[in-house]
């Protein structure tokens, strides 16, 4: 039965760690991974930060073979435009590390996400419990410094209260909820907001936008899924 699994992995142990090193600013939100044999391609959005210095430490390093932007837009939010690209950037691949681990346990990478420099949240997808195993085998053999945070079976995730929300996107939709930020007309807008949480105007316009993305993902849209099944 398959199953799914969150962790915490350091930014050295995953993808991009020197680039978001040289652009701190950025958070990146990774949608799906796709390796080979000797490179690691993840297709991922970029937000809150300098494209320009972003782009620039990608193509420097020297692991990196291809970086192309997909997608990008722009979206200008009372005081604040914020832009938002979506990338898909090829690295060569260095055994052993995560990626590898994944591949050998045949998972899949379904999300992961960095809001800082030093770590992501990634949630990976297993075929079955054996494979999990093998991933935990392989990732205490070679000493990577991984923490788990949780290991569920999927299903309805209105029944396990699982939205796909991570805990940064629900802190930011709580506070905008109860600073009235969704009344008509808005009590406090996104710069006070972010003052409140010690953050970026940036950072919370993106983190209140992947939150309601991925409420509506799975409950509204997930629902209409579920419908067309029956």
């Amino acid at each position: 039965m398959t199953t799914l699994a969150e962790f915490i992995v350091p930014a050295e142990e995953f993808v991009l760690a020197e680039t978001l090193t040289i652009a701190p600013d950025m958070e990146i939100e990774i949608k799906r991974v796709a390796g080979g044999e000797s490179t690691v391609t993840p297709y991922f959005w970029a937000t809150g930060g300098d494209f320009n210095r972003f782009e620039e430490a990608l193509r420097e390093d020297d692991m990196v073979l291809e970086v192309l932007t997909l997608e990008e837009h722009e979206e200008l939010a009372q005081e604040d435009q914020v832009d938002e690209r979506f990338y898909r950037v090829t690295w060569k691949m260095e055994v052993p590390n995560l990626v590898a681990a994944v591949s050998e346990a045949k998972a899949t990478v379904l999300e992961a996400i960095s809001e800082d420099t030093n770590q992501w949240e990634v949630k990976i997808l297993f075929p079955s419990e054996e494979a999990l195993s093998e991933f935990h085998d392989y990732y205490i053999e070679h000493d990577f410094d991984i923490q788990p945070r949780r290991v569920y079976r999927p299903g309805n995730p209105e029944e396990q209260a699982e939205y796909e929300v991570s805990e940064k996107q629900q802190d930011a939709l709580e506070a905008a909820y109860h600073a009235g930020y969704f009344a008509v007309p808005r009590e406090y807008t996104l710069t006070e907001i972010a003052e409140q949480l010690n953050i970026s105007r940036n950072a919370l316009s993106a983190r209140l936008r992947r939150g309601q993305r991925n409420l509506l993902a799975n409950t509204i849209m997930h629902r209409d899924r579920y419908a067309d099944r029956e």
